[in-house]
């Protein structure tokens, strides 16, 4: 795959993921901005990573979101003194961190399920579902492609 062709394809997925994730982002900004929730959109991408996946440690979390464990760090010492998640010890391993939401990260959730099911109807709007699962497919691939590099 290296003829002119395949070059200017590449080129164009490239920069179409690249303003699909601005978009998205935009998005939610704005709907975040206009129901007065504080949040940046990474701050939201943590509470819905806990939405989704219950109680987990910070390298989880980094894992999940692709982002290095210092990202982490700050998003989760913000959200912390918002009041919205804390940290407990893993009792497994003492060098852990589970991360919790609490009963304020509970109720923004409630606030936040809302938007991001907007998010979501607006993103598929003209998408089958077999659309999106083979889009899907095909962007894991590539993602697997570039790490296997």
């Amino acid at each position: 795959m290296n003829s002119q062709d395949d070059i200017i394809h590449i080129k164009a997925l490239g920069e179409a993921v690249s303003v699909v994730r601005d978009a998205m982002r935009h998005f939610v900004q704005r709907r975040l901005r206009e129901e007065n929730i504080d949040l940046t959109f990474e701050m939201l991408q943590v509470i819905s990573t806990l939405m989704e996946q219950g109680e987990i440690n910070q390298q989880e979390i980094a894992n999940l979101l692709n982002k290095d464990k210092t990202s982490i760090t700050y998003l989760l010492d913000n959200l912390t003194k918002r009041g919205l998640v804390t940290r407990m010890e893993d009792t497994d391993d003492r060098r852990n961190k589970i991360i919790h939401r609490t009963e304020a990260g509970r109720r923004l959730t409630d606030q936040l399920t809302p938007i991001i099911q907007e998010l979501h109807a607006t993103v598929s709007k003209g998408l089958s579902a077999d659309d999106l699962k083979n889009l899907t497919a095909s962007l894991l691939v590539i993602k697997s492609n570039l790490k296997n590099e």
